[in-house]
């Protein structure tokens, strides 16, 4: 039984919680991007990303440090923000365009390719805390079958020993 406890316990620390991507504009021409574990678990050492839409070349990479959050330069081109938080931990947001705007040019070349990339796109199940918890529950309903099936056995075959 203890071992049961223990697996849920381990399941529940393991599955229940969920990465937050912060972006907020400094009206600079900066961005502070910010993640965390809704838990207030550290995603230090999370890799923060700003990918082009127009190209697709990574525009900008650093680590989180310990403080959690960094400060970048918005690009003059349209783009977006990746939190990369490991273990199927990762999150999008699109980015916050400069003062000036973005190019007017790029702008036309990044809805051109999102139209392509609309009609290759495919769909991706993400986990919620409901799925998650119920899942675990069944799980959990199963082992406890398991146990008690085992328990009963164990029992009928010491009865039948005895007579």
């Amino acid at each position: 039984m203890k071992k049961i406890i223990l697996f849920f316990g381990l399941s529940v620390s393991l599955f229940s919680h969920e990465l937050i991507l912060i972006v907020e504009d400094n009206k600079n021409n900066t961005i502070t991007v910010a993640g965390e574990f809704d838990t207030g678990d550290s995603v230090a050492g999370a890799l923060i990303k700003l990918e082009s839409l127009s190209s697709g070349d990574i525009l900008f990479q650093q680590r989180l440090p310990e403080s959690q959050e960094i400060i970048v330069e918005i690009p003059k081109e349209p783009y977006r923000v990746v939190l990369d938080g490991g273990s199927g931990h990762t999150l999008i947001k699109a980015g916050i365009a400069p003062i000036e705007g973005f190019k007017e040019e790029v702008k036309q070349n990044v809805s051109n390719q999102n139209k392509k990339s609309s009609q290759k796109q495919t769909i991706l199940t993400k986990w919620d805390s409901l799925t998650i918890t119920f899942f675990t529950l069944c799980l959990i309903a199963f082992l406890l079958a398991i146990y008690f099936s085992n328990k009963n056995t164990n029992r009928i075959l010491a009865q039948l020993k005895e007579s």
